[in-house]
């Protein structure tokens, strides 16, 4: 099976329609997530459409920095490659990364690191001529399939996760869907403040702020507000990619809290993703260590997967 990967100079436009062709297709491998890194980190961008025995068959973004004529040279793929309609298969990812050794074989001053859009949870093993990078703990999420009807989707939330929505609805909580982010100083400075108060790890505001400028460029980001009695108790980000969205960041009041908030934030969030054809939502990843936000994602029954990691 021959590999060979066209890197070349693409438009948002032109990436976005190739990552319409995904089936799956994860934000890290997004045109606006390479602007933002560009932008707040300084690694300049590859894109890359990967053509296997002749056939295109996915695309793949890396994130890059040299010096000294690439004497010192990074390499980096977070959640990719992404693969069209027949392909993803282990011969595939195995020919795919021995073309990648081939053209940026590991050497001294040279850092590299894969972490695999490559689900753990069917027994495949890792392509060969990698090795792991035990730095990183692999991402864990749970997918919700948009395909289905809604019915089957409502029903497919554990109980004690349908109850709370219920009880949710039950209170006049008005829910509004900002897509030209003109709440997205409030929502900004809400979730900075969140984060401080609650010591968790996040995606920093100068990130965010990036991040959701280019994306809003192609339609790709929306807020969604929960107000009650015209006082805001709650939000979420989402970023669509393709035919596929990832929940990016929330935060809520303890009254949001105590209201459910959230889980009418996500319903709401679920019905109107479908309205625009996307077909499969990653909820964002959870961590074991803190269960709640386990629990709550685990309650909205979607399918539980783990990557296999990182490799270099």
């Amino acid at each position: 099976m021959k590999c060979q990967i066209k890197w070349d100079t693409y438009t948002r436009t032109e990436w976005n329609d190739l990552l319409r062709k995904c089936p799956h297709s994860t934000l890290l491998q997004s045109y606006y997530y390479a602007q933002a890194i560009r932008e707040v980190h300084f690694q300049g961008a590859r894109h890359g459409l990967i053509i296997i025995d002749g056939v295109e068959a996915g695309i793949v973004q890396t994130q890059e920095v040299g010096l000294f004529g690439n004497l010192i040279h990074s390499i980096i793929c977070d959640r990719g490659p992404c693969w069209f309609e027949g392909f993803g298969r282990e011969e595939h990812i195995n020919a795919f990364f021995q073309c990648i050794n081939t053209e940026f074989p590991a050497r001294f001053g040279r850092k590299r690191r894969f972490m695999l859009e490559y689900c753990g949870d069917k027994g495949i093993p890792p392509p060969k001529k990698l090795k792991k990078n035990d730095k990183f703990t692999s991402y864990k999420t749970f997918f919700v399939d948009l395909s289905q009807n809604i019915e089957n989707i409502n029903k497919n939330f554990k109980k004690s996760w349908r109850r709370n929505l219920y009880k949710s609805q039950k209170i006049e909580i008005n829910i509004n869907i900002d897509e030209k982010l003109s709440t997205f100083s409030m929502f900004l400075r809400f979730y900075a403040q969140d984060r401080i108060q609650k010591g968790y790890s996040g995606p920093s505001s100068k990130f965010l702020a990036s991040l959701c400028k280019y994306a809003t460029l192609s339609n790709d980001c929306m807020i969604l507000n929960a107000y009650l009695d015209d006082e805001i108790i709650g939000s979420i980000l989402i970023l669509t990619h393709g035919n596929c969205a990832t929940y990016q960041v929330g935060w809520n009041t303890p009254q949001g809290r105590d209201k459910c908030a959230h889980h009418l934030l996500f319903w709401h969030a679920i019905q109107y993703l479908k309205k625009k054809g996307i077909q499969e939502f990653d909820l964002g990843g959870y961590n074991d260590d803190i269960d709640g936000i386990r629990r709550f994602k685990e309650g909205m029954g979607g399918h539980a997967i783990a990557l296999i990691g990182s490799y270099i």
